[in-house]
C-alpha cells in the first residue's frame, strides 16, 4: 500500500469517528437556513416563517476539518511503523461500525408513532 492510499484509508476512518460524534451531539460549524439562503456560523436555531435549520453541511466540514487534522498528523509518522496496521480492513470496517452507531441514535426518529 503506497503512503498515499493510507492517507486516504487514514482520512476515511478519521472522518467516519469524527461525523458520528458529530452527528449525534450536534456539533456543526455552520448552519444553513435554505429558505432565507442564510448561513450562520455555528448551531443555530430555525429562523421561522417554516424554514428549517439545516446543520448537514456542518456536520460534514467539521468532520473533512477533523479528519484533515489527523491526516496532516498522520503523515509524519515513520512509514515503517504504518505498514504493520490493516489500513485496507479498518477503511471499511470503521465506517461500518459508524453507520451502525448513527442508525442506532436515530432509530427513536424511525419508530416513533
Amino acid at each position: 500500500m503506497t503512503k498515499a492510499q493510507r492517507l486516504a484509508a487514514i482520512f476515511g476512518i478519521a472522518f467516519a469517528l469524527i461525523y458520528a460524534p458529530t452527528m449525534d451531539f450536534n456539533w456543526t460549524l455552520a448552519t444553513y437556513h435554505p429558505i432565507q439562503g442564510i448561513w450562520q456560523f455555528g448551531r443555530a436555531p430555525p429562523l421561522g416563517g417554516g424554514s428549517p435549520a439545516m446543520y448537514w453541511y456542518g456536520f460534514m466540514v467539521t468532520a473533512a476539518l477533523g479528519a484533515l487534522v489527523v491526516t496532516a498528523l498522520a503523515a509524519f509518522i515513520p512509514d515503517r511503523l504504518m505498514v504493520h496496521v490493516p489500513w485496507r480492513n479498518l477503511a471499511w470496517l470503521v465506517p461500518l461500525g459508524a453507520i451502525i452507531y448513527m442508525a442506532y441514535v436515530l432509530l427513536p426518529y424511525a419508530t416513533k408513532s
